[in-house]
């Protein structure tokens, strides 16, 4: 089976990103099956590009997998008009690709963007080529709801084709109950299948040595409290920037937040403003490197803006924590707290409530003792639900059930 992936934002370990769709597509290749990632250069490294052959359409394999990356600029910084026009380039030169070359068995496209479902209608209406529809974060919902689309017109227009494309897929991939139930609201007669983010469970483990990175940044007596991603708007880490504030004067807390992303600036200027001391900011690092500082952390964080369409969120960072063993703070509830909380792995509270939040804090500071626990539970999570092997069969089903119905 041939499988056209789509992902504009598909990066391997060495990018800093969550690699799903890597690790998916190269899962599927061990099966036998052919996989074209089609993406852009975005998140992909010189490293990656070391070997690419093409000056636009620059190609390269990567564990089998046969990657196509058009040279379409992405970052956080760009504005949203900047952000809009590599949209609309990535889905001019992908709709090309499904239209003009050879002929996949299936497509499989994976959201954010929402317009990667475009070339996915162009192939099913002049190629006849099925496609899976993957929804990771719900658009055009979530940027209505952040207030970066505002035209009344063009908010019509996107929600026209979010409609169309769950319509005219032969089947929906969910990140989680939540985002299944907002694509029955929009689109009632087809069921979505939930496949969350999954757990490296071979990369991210409890037997990781973290000592040296706690000896080099000097948190060996201290209460590690990890954000490990992006810093954007939708992450909303001033949040954690106010628990410090209201936490300054208790120096065995350290709250590290580690990435990179557009509010990054804002957020330096914040926590030098309060003269925070128990608040640090590190630079990114690449996604294989990241398992150090889980290791040397004492309770991941996965914090959201005040947005509740986010509590329906699948980040990989909470998955990452899980893997690791470590208990898991959110700062939010949804799916993820109802989880947590029953498997005695971490915490949840109401959405960016912080003074329930610091009390939370508090507990973890004041139960070191359960942590150890809590991160076994974490880690049996992790094994039994999330284990992205047995996820990535799923998806593979649903990839051949597919095909074999068209």
């Amino acid at each position: 089976m041939h499988i056209l992936y789509i992902h504009q934002y598909f990066t391997t370990p060495l990018g800093m990103t969550g690699t799903r769709s890597y690790e998916f597509a190269r899962r599927w290749v061990a099966k036998g099956h052919k996989v074209t990632m089609l993406t852009s250069t975005a998140n992909l490294t010189s490293e990656d590009l070391a070997q690419a052959h093409g000056r636009f359409f620059k190609k390269f394999t990567v564990d089998g997998i046969d990657v196509m990356a058009m040279a379409v600029p992405y970052r956080q910084q760009m504005s949203v008009f900047k952000r809009g026009l590599s949209f609309l380039a990535f889905l001019l030169l992908s709709s090309g690709v499904v239209l003009f070359t050879r002929k996949p068995d299936i497509v499989y496209a994976t959201s954010t963007p929402l317009t990667v479902g475009v070339p996915c209608l162009f192939g099913k209406w002049l190629r006849k080529i099925p496609f899976v529809f993957e929804v990771r974060d719900q658009w055009p919902e979530i940027p209505i709801e952040l207030g970066i689309i505002k035209n009344k017109v063009f908010i019509k227009f996107l929600l026209w084709l979010e409609k169309t494309i769950y319509k005219n897929s032969s089947a929906i991939i969910a990140g989680s109950p939540g985002q299944a139930d907002g694509i029955k609201n929009v689109y009632s007669s087809k069921r979505s299948i939930v496949i969350p983010n999954s757990c490296d469970i071979d990369t991210f483990t409890p037997a990781i040595d973290g000592s040296e990175i706690r000896q080099k940044y000097g948190w060996q007596n201290k209460l590690v409290f990890l954000h490990a991603g992006a810093m954007g708007k939708v992450n909303g880490l001033e949040f954690v920037v106010d628990v410090a504030k209201n936490l300054r004067n208790l120096p065995d807390i350290r709250f590290v937040l580690l990435g990179d992303g557009n509010q990054k600036q804002r957020l330096e200027e914040k926590i030098k403003s309060l003269n925070l001391n128990n608040i640090e900011i590190l630079p990114s690092v690449s996604k294989k490197d990241i398992p150090v500082f889980f290791a040397a952390a004492n309770v991941g964080l996965v914090i959201i803006g005040n947005y509740p369409i986010i509590e329906h969120n699948s980040a990989n960072k909470f998955f990452d924590s899980l893997s690791a063993g470590k208990p898991v703070l959110l700062n939010y509830s949804g799916w993820q707290r109802e989880l947590l909380e029953t498997a005695e792995a971490g915490l949840g509270c109401k959405l960016c409530d912080v003074d329930e939040f610091t009390e939370k804090v508090m507990y973890f500071r004041d139960n070191r003792g359960k942590l150890a626990e809590m991160g076994r539970n974490s880690r049996r999570l992790a094994e039994e639900k999330f284990d992205r092997n047995k996820l990535a069969q799923q998806a593979l089903d649903v990839v051949s059930d597919t095909t074999r119905q068209n």
